[in-house]
């Protein structure tokens, strides 16, 4: 009873029931996904890329909120580095097993402070949850390293897949775009034509493609 109620109140679209858990729900109202960046780097020797996702969410409802996203990695890739912005300094998060890391993210939460999550959610798959996304207009700033291995496509050539949300708990803009800068010593160039991309030869040594995406690439 008490549920049916909250819902058809002023602020029950805004309530999330599958907070600190491992569900991501459904989109709560106020809260989107503001900006988006992928910086990376490739390298052809090792055949291994690195890139760095950086994420800012807004919240303009009366609550804070938890921004929770599933990712699917580049095959064969895995998260190698997690910050989070606490009053505008970048704190390095901990890795440690996933019981240990769950319970000590639903303590955090419970007190109100600033944690954020990485969990596996599958092959190729990681749960993304972060908390809180200050209400009435505030932001949380996070940034995902991903290390992931170039799926050669012969002795000179190979293929990157760049990571991409499978499920997400907040909105996107009407306008949305994911920016990103990819560079590497040997050439690099977009599977197919894309508008939003472009090729770069900054220099004799680096190769490079920038440009944007937008959220339905």
């Amino acid at each position: 009873e008490l549920a049916r109620k909250l819902r058809r109140s002023s602020w029950g679209d805004t309530f999330d029931w599958d907070r600190s858990g491992e569900a991501v729900g459904g989109c709560i109202r106020g809260l989107c996904l503001r900006s988006s960046r992928l910086d990376g780097s490739v390298q052809p020797d090792g055949a291994v890329a690195y890139g760095e996702w950086t994420l800012v969410f807004s919240n303009t409802s009366p609550p804070d909120q938890e921004a929770r996203m599933q990712v699917a990695l580049p095959p064969g890739g895995v998260v190698s580095r997690l910050t989070l912005w606490v009053n505008d300094e970048e704190r390095e998060a901990a890795f440690a097993g996933r019981a240990e890391v769950r319970e000590a993210y639903d303590r955090v939460v419970r007190q109100k402070r600033d944690p954020v999550l990485v969990t596996t959610a599958g092959p190729d798959r990681v749960l993304v949850q972060c908390f809180p996304v200050p209400r009435d207009g505030g932001t949380m700033k996070i940034r995902v390293g991903i290390t992931a291995p170039v799926d050669l496509d012969g002795p000179a050539a190979g293929v990157l897949r760049l990571p991409c949300f499978t499920e997400h708990n907040f909105l996107l803009p009407d306008s949305p775009e994911h920016h990103v800068w990819m560079e590497s010593p040997a050439e690099i160039r977009p599977l197919s034509d894309t508008a939003g991309l472009v090729i770069e030869h900054p220099s004799a040594q680096v190769h490079a493609v920038r440009g944007s995406l937008p959220a339905s690439t």
